[in-house]
């Protein structure tokens, strides 16, 4: 039998089963929990104050009023409508003379026929379950406070009434499918309330079984059933006239579900009744402490795979969450940004779960019949958005939704393609639909954007680049994409007016921007970008597959006529394929930036002139946008590379103008997917991993100078399991190979690059090199190269002038270490070579182990007169024999200090008689004029083995070549190897040489 207690706090507390233990406060703020909303006020009747829960079915809106709360109620498919199209019959039959028109540049009368022959009735509008209202006769309450705890998902509001502290704790469960209200007082006999349910559609009919109140509602062609049933720990329950009531328990837990007879975009035919009743029927046999751990082990196997630090919280950031925001611009609050963007991944987990719709304009919450916007889903930027941070933000169950979404919309997209373009093969979706999967263009001129489809599609390919390997799931997709681009092969047109012959949309618009007051144009950027991306996923998704070559051959004919990106009389990148730009204009619609991001076809790497159009084009548009557009241009500005440019969009985005009291996102009015855009742009300020490569602080802001972020997900099947930096430099990064692909990465102008183990984690210093791989002494015989330390804190391998690596940028309290082996106790001089730009003198001190101070080098500005001007210092150190390490470590008063070449150990002749070193019997010397990249010939001593390792500058294994007494070691003659720094270790016996080798 279902059992209640008192406290759901201290259920979580008592409970070993639970990994996370909460405390709550009465009133006073906290720091102890920092990813908390909270709030020493109701709602109101504010929507945008109220606290959201949900389990991706179900949204409830909590107000937290203490005589009477409301909890405003959605289920995702509770729309307006029905099943059916909104197609314009006969439309095709004018695309002839609206390209006509276009082509003559009459855009008037192209706008004239579009508008009237080629717009459909708008689709439907996502609508409110209504309330569920808990009634009490609490006056003169104190102590208020109400909160939403991210890290549990469990909304709370407390107060005291008569000396008696009451409790009501909110969650929606998603392995339950129920929203759940817990009521509770510190004094036995003190739960009394009522509780009922009401909606805002007249066709609505109650009545109760037991302590069960059940509610039939009909909107259009959709009919619900909510169930509402109370528990308690004592008292009495009663049920009368549509109200449950209870009077003296010592707690209750009100049980809440709703569902629907929507089956698919063209299936009404559910039976809400059957299976409201069914879920309930399970959730009956189920204990209090069984529905709270499935919901917490649920919610928190997700949500706590991302932890994120960046920097110092402010003294203010236990301050309620809407003062916060307001002061944000003066206290720069990191861990505000880091409760935002938890927030964020809140919401989606919330708003988006298998077997539920996507996260639509407003995610699962709505209160109006008549929403903004239709509260539907829009596809020009918006439904794309919200799906942004779901992949890198390391929220894989959240984007089923939209996947499912996306398959399903084919057949009403083909119908559309037949009747809107008179195309055959292929599926369109223009700039918005609904729940039953309606694809015309709407609105207005402004509607007839045909490229929806193809955005879209890229979200499947996107999730197959995160999960490389998996196959069956690209083979479910593929016909889905191919449809979309298939649709493009067969609705482009050959444009008339460039010479080029370009292959281009028409009619169709920029979204939602204008040129000389038309919205139709032909072949707009956006288009072009978007077309592009979906031929060549699908082309490349076809040769994985092993399918469509005859297909394939059609779209790659195509992508080679697409126009090209361009830069325009200003430097822009032009939003047209004409160079209309308003140097003016600051619409918040940047569509023809779809380059830079989300794509990656404009990046600093591959296309620096146009990543100059880009800017000139951010720069143009200005900084200050409705709320989802400043998120967007948080992740333009992390692809431009430049952080402190993406944290002022941070700081514009949380401002009271832009952001809700309860964090939701401000267009205004509220949008959902500035939330999520937001989530996506800081996990591009700190990693990006398009075009095939990890980029490690790519874009991390001046104001986020220390800091860390583990479980951010990036393409090829990799996952950040730690990642740390200071002072604004990389210190460590741990990358859990999830498949097995290929590992590049990068940080600044280091580089490593490797082949990988499924499961296993390759650890970084911040000069990428491998700190968890086995080391082998360094014998002291040769030079001790600066960047061959085994472990360091804060220096950057550099080059000098001549092109041979160095350590540099090191700043006070840096240190390197190393591995070495000495052949015999005793005395040693040793020398380093380096060189400073610095005024003030800097010392390196040498360690052992222990931590015993061996000696000191001074670096003398005297003695060099730049970075690369190298002189050698030394000093006398003791060492005893064998294996140590050694670790130097740098102090000096300026803010670099100098740099290091190499070090040098030798034996000191005034005080210690060394062995004879065999060192000079194995000899290397690099042979010139070999077909191989480096070939070296190696002289052992007579009958002995040598082994030559050669390396990477930045610690990649490139090879071994083995052989006997005297050979030649090759690497490079089948393939040549890259330009850049290698190493190569000659090993025979006891006896090493390193060299330092150059492929040019």
């Amino acid at each position: 039998m279902f059992r209640t207690k008192k406290s759901l706090a201290s259920r979580i507390l008592g409970s070993a089963a639970l990994v996370c233990a909460v405390a709550f406060s009465n009133v006073a703020a906290t720091t102890d929990n920092p990813l908390t909303l909270w709030y020493n006020s109701d709602a109101g009747s504010e929507f945008t104050n109220a606290l959201p829960i949900g389990n991706g079915y179900m949204g409830g809106l909590i107000y937290g009023g203490v005589e009477k709360d409301y909890i405003g109620l959605n289920e995702s498919t509770v729309w307006s409508g029905g099943p059916g199209d909104n197609n314009k019959q006969g439309a095709a039959s004018h695309l002839k003379d609206a390209r006509d028109a276009l082509w003559r540049g009459d855009y008037r009368t192209a706008e004239s026929i579009v508008s009237q022959y080629m717009i459909g009735p708008g689709p439907a509008s996502f609508q409110p379950v209504g309330d569920l209202v808990i009634s009490t006769s609490h006056k003169g309450s104190s102590n208020y406070r109400r909160e939403l705890d991210l890290k549990t998902a469990i909304a709370k509001t407390t107060y005291t009434v008569g000396g008696v502290k009451h409790t009501r704790e909110y969650f929606a469960s998603y392995p339950d499918h129920v929203i759940v209200v817990h009521l509770s007082a510190d004094k036995d006999g003190s739960v009394s309330f009522g509780a009922t349910m009401t909606t805002p559609h007249r066709n609505n009919r109650m009545t109760s079984s037991g302590n069960t109140l059940i509610y039939d509602v009909t909107v259009n062609s959709i009919k619900f059933q909510n169930r509402l049933t109370v528990v308690t720990d004592g008292g009495k329950v009663s049920v009368v006239n549509g109200n449950i009531n209870v009077e003296g328990a010592n707690s209750a837990t009100l049980i809440l579900t709703t569902a629907t007879n929507f089956k698919s975009y063209n299936d009404v035919s559910g039976d809400p009744g059957a299976i409201a009743s069914e879920i309930m029927s399970k959730v009956a046999k189920k204990s209090y402490e069984d529905l709270l751990a499935a919901h917490l082990k649920d919610y928190q196997t997700i949500f706590n795979r991302v932890k994120l630090d960046l920097g110092t919280a402010d003294k203010s950031a236990g301050d309620i969450t809407s003062t916060r925001v307001k002061n944000f611009n003066s206290t720069n609050d990191p861990s505000l940004v880091e409760l935002h963007y938890q927030y964020g991944r809140y919401l989606l987990i919330a708003s988006s779960r298998k077997g539920g719709q996507p996260a639509n304009l407003q995610g699962i919450w709505n209160k109006d019949t008549n929403p903004i916007w239709g509260s539907k889903y829009t596809t020009n930027i918006n439904l794309e958005m919200n799906y942004w941070p779901a992949e890198s933000g390391n929220l894989d169950e959240c984007v089923w939704p939209l996947i499912d979404k996306i398959k399903s919309m084919v057949p009403q997209g083909e119908k559309t393609a037949k009747v809107h373009w008179g195309v055959d093969e292929g599926w369109v979706e223009h700039h918005n639909t609904d729940l039953w999967n309606r694809s015309a263009p709407i609105d207005g001129a402004w509607g007839l954007w045909p490229s929806g489809a193809g955005w879209l599609s890229t979200h499947l390919w996107e999730h197959f680049l995160y999960n490389p390997t998996d196959k069956e799931y690209l083979k479910d997709v593929y016909p889905t994409m191919k449809g979309a681009a298939l649709f493009f092969v067969n609705s482009l047109v050959e444009e008339p007016t460039t010479g080029n012959k370009y292959l281009v949309t028409a009619p169709s618009d920029s979204p939602e921007n204008d040129h000389s007051g038309y919205n139709v144009c032909f072949g707009p950027t956006m288009d072009n970008q978007i077309i592009r991306d979906v031929l060549n996923y699908t082309i490349e998704a076809s040769k994985i597959l092993g399918v469509d070559e005859d297909v394939r051959a059609k779209m790659e004919a195509t992508v080679k006529r697409l126009p090209p990106t361009k830069t325009g009389k200003y430097g822009q990148i032009t939003e047209w394929l004409q160079d209309w730009d308003d140097p003016n204009n600051k619409n918040r619609h940047i569509s023809h930036l779809y380059g830079l991001f989300p794509s990656a076809q404009i990046t600093p790497e591959e296309t620096p002139d146009l990543i100059k159009g880009a800017g000139v084009t951010l720069q143009q548009r200005g900084d200050d946008a409705t709320g989802w557009s400043l998120a967007w241009k948080i992740n333009f500005w992390a692809r431009m590379h430049d952080g402190d440019h993406a944290y002022r969009m941070i700081r514009m985005l949380l401002t009271p103008s832009k952001t809700y009291n309860n964090l939701f996102d401000a267009h205004p009015p509220f949008q959902i997917d500035g939330n999520f855009g937001a989530v996506s742009g800081v996990n591009e300020m700190l990693m990006q991993s398009h075009n095939n490569r990890i980029n490690l602080l790519p874009a991390l802001p001046s104001q986020w100078a220390n800091g860390s972020v583990k479980g951010i997900r990036a393409r090829g099947g990799f996952e950040i399991d730690s990642m740390a930096w200071k002072g604004g430099k990389l210190t460590y990064v741990a990358i859990k190979s999830l498949v097995g692909s290929t590992l590049n990465v990068t940080s600044g102008s280091n580089k490593f690059s490797t082949s990988t183990v499924p499961g296993k984690v390759y650890e970084f210093d911040g000069n990428l090199k491998v700190t968890n791989a086995p080391f082998e002494p360094l014998e002291i015989t040769d030079k001790i190269q600066a960047e061959n330390y085994v472990a360091m804190d804060g220096v950057q391998i550099e080059e000098d002038s001549l092109g041979s690596p160095n350590i540099g940028w090191i700043n006070d309290g840096d240190w390197t270490q190393y591995y070495i082996n000495v052949p015999a106790a005793g005395s040693y001089i040793l020398t380093g070579r380096v060189a400073t730009g610095s005024e003030k003198e800097s010392v390196i001190t040498v360690t052992d182990s222990t931590g015993k101070i061996l000696g000191t080098l001074s670096v003398d500005p005297a003695k060099s007169k730049g970075w690369n001007d190298w002189y050698e210092a030394t000093t006398k150190i003791t060492l005893p024999a064998g294996k140590q390490k050694l670790t130097f470590t740098y102090t000096g008063e300026d803010t670099y200090l100098g740099n290091v070449d190499w070090y040098n150990l030798e034996a000191d002749p005034t005080s210690v008689a060394m062995p004879v070193m065999r060192n000079a019997s194995l000899s290397v010397s690099r042979v010139p004029y070999s077909h191989a990249s480096i070939a070296l010939m190696v002289t052992a001593p007579a009958s002995s083995d040598f082994v030559v390792h050669l390396v990477g500058v930045n610690g990649k294994f490139i090879g071994s070549q083995r052989g006997h007494g005297e050979g030649l070691a090759e690497f490079g003659k089948n393939a040549p190897l890259a330009p850049g720094m290698y190493f190569a270790i000659v090993k025979s016996g006891s006896m090493q040489k390193t060299m330092k080798l150059t492929v040019h």
